[in-house]
């Protein structure tokens, strides 16, 4: 027959107490995860979505640069801002053409990416290389980045997956392109009048109201500030 342990055991170790600033996750609803198809969550970030920073609510905000669709985008003021999404367009697995008339604003982005993901252009006639496909499929969605005085004819990036982007300081008047361009960025004060022309929004006066740091995104849902970081 066995003996019975009658050695004294070790008490269990106290609950550890809260450290100030804890939160008491205890009363916090739940619920089982059964996959992840189920999960309830939704982020106001369009599909093809370029981030861009957080608005003054700290929202993610993104423009949607990448669509199964032709995208044409305007950026106003300085060519800075041009420099830094094309980073984050390569980044995010685009490839991207650039037709500058100044290639100074270029400099430091030819020393920051090698390789394909990023090219040099003369002219848009022979752009894009390829046919865009879909992100993370090749070759991938395709964007041009023109700085020229003039924005492209309307028949240049007029395919799938294929995004062309017009940097000026001022749009030219009467231009096909910036009467049909899908959203802008500014850079600065200065702008509210193209986007009431192009878009009509009661807001538009929000666009010469930026903050230190700020850009705004002007498309068809209104105008909206962000604070963008010039890093890439």
């Amino acid at each position: 027959m066995s003996r019975r342990d009658t050695r004294p055991r070790a008490a269990a170790p106290a609950p550890r107490p809260a450290a100030p600033g804890d939160a008491d996750l205890t009363m916090l609803p739940s619920v089982r995860w059964d996959s992840p198809g189920h999960v309830g969550l939704a982020l106001d970030i369009p599909i093809g979505g370029l981030y861009l920073g957080t608005d003054r609510a700290g929202r993610p905000a993104a423009v949607a640069a990448i669509q199964p669709h032709p995208v044409r985008l305007g950026v106003l003021g300085h060519p800075a801002l041009a420099a830094a999404l094309v980073y984050r367009l390569v980044g995010v697995g685009c490839h991207v053409a650039v037709l500058t008339a100044d290639d100074r604003y270029w400099a430091t982005l030819r020393t920051l990416i090698s390789g394909p993901g990023l090219t040099w252009l003369d002219g848009p006639s022979n752009w894009p290389p390829a046919p865009g496909s879909a992100p993370a499929t090749y070759p991938g969605p395709q964007v041009l980045v023109v700085d020229h005085p003039s924005p492209p004819p309307m028949w240049v990036g007029e395919h799938p997956w294929c995004t062309v982007v017009h940097v000026s300081a001022a749009p030219p008047e009467g231009t096909e392109f910036w009467s049909r361009v899908d959203a802008i960025l500014l850079t600065g004060q200065g702008y509210s009048g193209v986007v009431a022309r192009r878009f009509g929004h009661p807001d538009a006066a929000l666009a010469d109201e930026l903050r230190p740091g700020e850009i705004a995104l002007a498309d068809r849902h209104g105008v909206l500030p962000i604070l963008f970081p010039r890093t890439p």
